[in-house]
């Protein structure tokens, strides 16, 4: 506050009339003083600034830069100067600091701490600072590298935290990734990050079901022979899986729910009982047998008793003929009758092994170009077998039904398992043979 020279000099005449004149004048002192840009001249008795600055009537701020000190002596001829200082607080990459600056904008501020130029300043550098204190957010370029999915690289980050540096310069960034060290850590220069995309999917896919087969017996077929009296059909069901990815890889999965859509229908098949009757032809030949086996003996009775002719004794040139006839058509029946069980019975084993592959030289077609051929091949890769099976689609699939790995599975049983896989996934299971090849 600046007091007019006649007032100082009232005050001054006043003491040396008051106190004895020459005494009192010789103990004051004269300061000029300057109080926010205002200067003035004053002869005073205070001994300290602050008895002085009082005594003017000077309201002092926490934040005023008083020079010299509140405290200091007062001595003639002193220099007393009062500037305002306006405050910020300023936050420099998470690190908060005080900061009284005698200049007016947020720049003059983040001089006091010395800030670097290329940092992201905010609010702008040229805002003016307020009386009642101003917020002021700093982030400094840092280099940091980031390594992962999609390999490594450095990057020059501004972000304050290691989450918020991953949104800044990654793509394709979740809230599930994770990182170390943790997202929430402060970001450093020269910090190395290691990022995992962990992503939880729900998926829906179709799979088939297969149909039983039981056996009946049957009174009205023969024995050795079956007949299938109800075709078996495949049903359909629909799972839905819940997938924990890392980086791409299925880590965990879990069956959220399982829904059949069309029962599968089991196959009857009907097996004879039937006793095969017996043949009136052999019939025949039995008593033919029998007629001529008595006729022989007659004809010894006749010759040991002298009573016949040694031509009555053998049988007629026709009779020979006729039992040579039957003797043949005995042969030719048994052969025949042989052969008839003989296709009995290989009917029998026929309808009881597996029925041939549908469709099987194209699936040799497609082996030929996956494994070579070589339907046992484990090639060390994870795909096992001609049609290279995974152990998780061979297991998924019903391979495990036939054999721990494709590789040790027959290549009808493969391609049972692949027949299964075509109906759910289409030939896109074996992309690049059946494109190759023009299956699809």
């Amino acid at each position: 506050m600046k007091k007019t020279p006649w007032i100082i000099s009232a005050a001054v005449a006043g003491m040396l009339v008051a106190g004895g004149g020459g005494t009192a004048y010789a103990v004051s002192n004269e300061a000029a003083v300057n109080v926010y840009g205002e200067q003035s001249s004053v002869r005073t008795f205070s001994p300290t600034v602050r008895g002085l600055l009082d005594s003017q009537g000077v309201k002092i701020r926490s934040t005023d830069l008083v020079t010299p000190s509140l405290d200091s002596s007062v001595t003639d001829g002193i220099d007393i100067q009062v500037v305002h200082r306006n405050l910020a607080t300023v936050t420099v990459d998470g690190e908060e600091h005080e900061v009284l600056t005698t200049g007016d904008t947020v720049q003059d501020a983040l001089d006091e701490l010395g800030v670097p130029k290329k940092a992201h300043v905010s609010p702008d550098p040229e805002t003016d600072l307020s009386a009642e204190g101003t917020a002021v957010d700093v982030q400094t370029a840092k280099s940091v590298t980031f390594k992962g999915q999609y390999g490594k690289k450095t990057f020059e980050v501004y972000s304050d935290t290691v989450g918020d540096g991953m949104e800044e310069v990654l793509r394709n960034i979740e809230d599930t990734d994770t990182a170390e060290p943790g997202r929430d850590e402060q970001l450093k220069d020269g910090m190395t990050v290691t990022v995992q995309r962990v992503r939880k999917d729900k998926e829906t896919k179709t799979e088939s079901i297969d149909y039983s087969t039981t056996t009946k017996d049957s009174g009205e077929l023969l024995e050795g022979t079956t007949k299938v009296d109800t075709e078996g059909k495949k049903g359909t069901k629909e799972i839905t899986v819940l997938e924990k990815s890392v980086d791409g890889e299925v880590t965990a999965s879990k069956v959220l729910d399982e829904k059949v859509t069309e029962k599968p229908v089991d196959e009857v098949v009907l097996k004879g009982t039937k006793k095969a009757p017996e043949k009136a032809d052999e019939k025949a030949d039995q008593a033919s047998d029998e007629t001529t086996a008595g006729s022989d003996e007659d004809s010894a009775a006749t010759a040991s008793s002298g009573t016949s002719s040694s031509s009555a004794s053998k049988p007629s040139p026709a009779k020979k003929t006729s039992v040579d006839e039957k003797s043949s058509k005995k042969t030719s029946d048994s052969s025949e009758s042989s052969s008839k069980k003989s296709s009995g019975s290989s009917k029998s084993s026929g309808s009881s092994s597996a029925p041939s592959v549908s469709g099987g030289s194209r699936w040799d077609t497609i082996a030929q170009c996956e494994s070579g051929g070589n339907w046992s091949i484990n090639t060390g890769n994870g795909f096992k077998g001609g049609l290279q099976f995974t152990d998780q689609t061979w297991k998924a699939f019903g391979g495990g039904a036939y054999a721990p790995s494709a590789d040790k599975a027959s290549r009808a049983e493969q391609i049972a398992v692949a027949e299964k896989v075509q109906a759910a996934q289409g030939w896109g299971a074996w992309p690049g043979c059946t494109s190759k090849l023009g299956i699809g």
